[in-house]
């Protein structure tokens, strides 16, 4: 029987419209913050590496253009939050969901985006988010189940007791590997097929 559901939240929950958001910054900072395949490398290595910790994302706004980093990275984690689109739909079922399971969140990502979302009060239905920065390594990596599975055991929680929910199929056979329920969640931001799934294996007739 399932006890707990756990969220992804990029392509899931929500949506970050990254050309917005690099028009904004770059109308405030005459900087573009867009990234290609062309980007400095050590730029890209920056960006890549604080999605597991291992570097300071604010480094990456040690640029030519950007004399006040804080300011840069104030402003930015402000646009990151602006410019997201919200699964709505979803996150009243989340609500729903709440009132009868353990729900969590496991979501590759930086520590400046996670503080961003946090105090724009995205991760309050959710008791726990599980985050790549903090176990220093992505869901890509199927060692970051293995840990997954050793934090739910706090909360008396097996693989088998767990629904999680994710965009990308790795993620997803990483989880179904180690024991998990899982949802391949693929048609953001529609929410019928997910649904059909979600009724299936908790056996509700209606959400």
């Amino acid at each position: 029987m399932i006890k707990a559901i756990i969220f992804d939240f990029g392509r899931v929950i929500y949506k970050t419209d990254w050309e917005y958001l690099n028009k904004e910054f770059e109308e405030k900072f005459n900087v573009s913050i867009r990234l290609t395949d062309k980007s400095d490398e050590e730029l890209l290595r920056i960006y890549r590496e604080s999605d597991i910790g291992k570097e300071d994302f604010k480094l990456f706004f040690h640029r030519p253009g950007l004399s006040n980093t804080n300011e840069a990275l104030v402003y930015y984690k402000k646009l990151y939050f602006k410019h997201k689109i919200l699964n709505k739909e979803l996150i009243q079922i989340i609500k729903k969901l709440k009132k009868n399971y353990l729900l969590f969140g496991f979501t590759d990502i930086k520590k400046h985006h996670y503080e961003s979302n946090l105090e724009g009060g995205l991760y309050k239905d959710f008791k726990k988010v599980f985050t790549s920065f903090e176990l220093g390594m992505l869901k890509a990596d199927g060692l970051a189940f293995d840990i997954l599975r050793k934090e739910l055991a706090n909360y008396n929680l097996k693989p088998e007791d767990c629904l999680f929910i994710d965009d990308h199929l790795p993620n997803i056979e990483n989880a179904r590997q180690r024991g998990f329920k899982i949802i391949h969640y693929i048609d953001f931001p529609n929410i019928q097929h997910f649904t059909s799934e979600l009724k299936s294996i908790l056996e509700l007739s209606n959400i």
